[in-house]
C-alpha cells in the first residue's frame, strides 16, 4: 500500500506530453519496459502520478521522458499543448551534425 506524501506534488506536463504524442496510459506504460521486457510501472500508477495521487521517482520521471521523447526537465516545465513543436524542433536541430545545421540556418534566413 503506498501513501501519498504530505508534500505538494511539483507541477508537472506528463498528461500534456501523454497526449501531444497520442499515447493512452496503457501504450505509454508498454513503452516502459526493464531489461527483462516486463512494465516497470503499471498504466493505473501513470494515471496517478498524472493526477498528484502519487508520488514519482527521479528514475521514473527519466523513464516517462524517455517513453514521450523528451527531457525529464520538460516534463518538468514545458507544457508541450503550448510549446511542443517547438521543443520537437530544437532537439532536432540539437541532434543534428554542424554541416546539416549551418544548412538549416541558411534555409531559415532564406525563408525570414
Amino acid at each position: 500500500m503506498w501513501f501519498m506524501s504530505k508534500r505538494t506534488p511539483r507541477r508537472h506536463y506528463l498528461r500534456e506530453w501523454r497526449e501531444h504524442r497520442g499515447l493512452s496510459l496503457a501504450r505509454l506504460a508498454a513503452r516502459m519496459l526493464d531489461q527483462t521486457g516486463e512494465e516497470i510501472i503499471s498504466s493505473v500508477s501513470i494515471g496517478r502520478i498524472e493526477r498528484g495521487q502519487q508520488p514519482y521517482s527521479q528514475p521514473i520521471l527519466e523513464a516517462l521522458a524517455d517513453a514521450l521523447q523528451c527531457s525529464a526537465e520538460d516534463l518538468l516545465s514545458v507544457n508541450p499543448l503550448k510549446d511542443g513543436e517547438v521543443v520537437d524542433l530544437m532537439r532536432l536541430i540539437r541532434e543534428m551534425d554542424d554541416a546539416k545545421r549551418r544548412q538549416l540556418l541558411k534555409i531559415g534566413r532564406a525563408l525570414a
